[in-house]
């Protein structure tokens, strides 16, 4: 394929992005808690959802006239418009070739991030692309002080942060790096001040201490397959609970158990870790000396190092932490966009320069792989789980170790 026709993917994925992720998108998880923000309700929400007031800020603004609804729509649309072209922009610069954009724009994961366009993922993606760019390009000053307008956005800018310094230290002059930290520290006052006043959850904990139990009750029924039980979240019939002992700060929490087994957990998780991203996992097993030893093909540059070690650390933290955050594990197994889109291609360049006749059976298995994940995850969506959940993640593990044969056939790595 002709890498003229590499800009024709971004753009035909804005297209179809929208016309699958739009119908609703306000039946979205957690979209109501952002609605209300947008309305000035913030006594109505709960922490860690009041502090995550830019993208509410905006939506309202632009809306003004129109509806809240209308500027969360507008404002998802800009910034998918912009990831797009930020991440279209990272690929082009260093000259990655049609089957590399046509393996990262022809994917499902654009119509999952335009559907939640009320929440703030896309706009935080959107900041976090820009950065990488201002990076590679050697304007450091300037993708540090967009930490402020992401903190605002999202709270877990915080592992940016932390990554950009992994990735930075040496590269980055104790200066410019002082630009960041007040953006940091900027970004959290406020958001800190936007955060509170707000009503306790339904366990009546503080946002931390939710947090912080969410990590259990994330790892218990993703990784596990054992769901926990308590009486403010009556998931099921326990199979045992117990009493809080007296004293505990739980909130509202009173008693706690466990449900019976359930395979549900574990196998979104496989779909997740395995069919989101496609074959991609497959990929980065087969590159992972190159990936671990930061090796590649073409000049590099000061902004590039910083922008591959990033990717790789930050996207590799996100997936293995997505079954410690919630139950939507393929929203949350989203966040390691970077390691798979940024990362990943500039590792690939070399095996798949010249190899364009030889690449396309993996591009058709990789398209395969995330639409039928994608496909699946609707599916359980609309309560059709004939099949259960298991069948699906060991097929998209099964089509990665396909891959996986096939790229140590075909495309043998040095």
């Amino acid at each position: 394929m002709s890498r003229a026709l590499s800009l024709l993917f971004p753009a035909g994925c804005l297209c179809f992005a929208i016309l699958l992720g739009l119908p609703g998108a306000i039946h979205a998880p957690d979209a109501g808690y952002y609605r209300l923000l947008a309305l000035g309700q913030r006594v109505a929400v709960p922490a860690p959802f009041s502090a995550r007031i830019l993208g509410p800020a905006v939506a309202g603004w632009l809306g003004r006239g129109l509806g809240v609804d209308t500027g969360f729509l507008i404002l998802g649309i800009a910034c998918l418009a912009g990831l797009l072209a930020l991440i279209a922009g990272l690929l082009w610069s260093w000259k990655a070739p049609a089957v590399i954009f046509a393996g990262v724009f022809l994917m499902p994961f654009w119509v999952d991030l335009f559907h939640d366009y009320y929440l703030p993922d896309l706009l935080h993606a959107a900041i976090l692309a820009a950065i990488l760019l201002c990076l590679l390009f050697g304007h450091t000053g300037l993708a540090l002080l967009l930490l402020f307008p992401a903190y605002l956005a999202r709270e877990s800018t915080l592992l940016i942060a932390i990554c950009l310094v992994v990735a930075g230290w040496r590269r980055i002059p104790l200066r410019t790096a002082s630009v960041g930290v007040l953006a940091l520290l900027a970004g959290g006052l406020v958001s800190r001040h936007f955060g509170q006043g707000g009503p306790a959850s339904v366990h009546g904990i503080s946002g931390g201490e939710y947090i912080f139990g969410k990590l259990f009750w994330s790892f218990f029924k993703n990784v596990l397959g054992l769901p926990l039980w308590s009486n403010t979240l009556p998931e099921c019939n326990p199979v045992w609970s117990t009493a809080v002992p007296h004293g505990l700060p739980l909130g509202a929490i009173q008693a706690v158990g466990l449900c019976q087994p359930d395979s549900w957990g574990p196998g979104r998780l496989l779909v997740a870790w395995f069919g989101i991203f496609g074959i991609a996992p497959a990929l980065a097993l087969a590159l992972r000396r190159r990936i671990l030893s930061h090796g590649g093909s073409g000049e590099r540059t000061p902004g590039l190092t910083i922008v591959l070690r990033f990717s790789i650390l930050y996207g590799a933290i996100s997936l293995l932490l997505t079954p410690l955050l919630g139950a939507s594990v393929d929203r949350l197994v989203e966040y390691g966009w970077p390691f798979y889109f940024v990362a990943l291609p500039w590792f690939l360049l070399r095996p798949f320069d010249d190899r364009a006749n030889r690449s396309l059976p993996i591009l058709l298995l990789h398209l395969l792989t995330c639409w039928f994940a994608w496909f699946n995850f609707r599916q359980q969506m609309a309560g059709v789980q004939a099949a259960g959940v298991l069948i699906p993640g060991l097929t998209v593990l099964a089509l990665n170790g396909l891959c996986y044969g096939l790229v140590k056939r075909y495309h043998p790595v040095s």
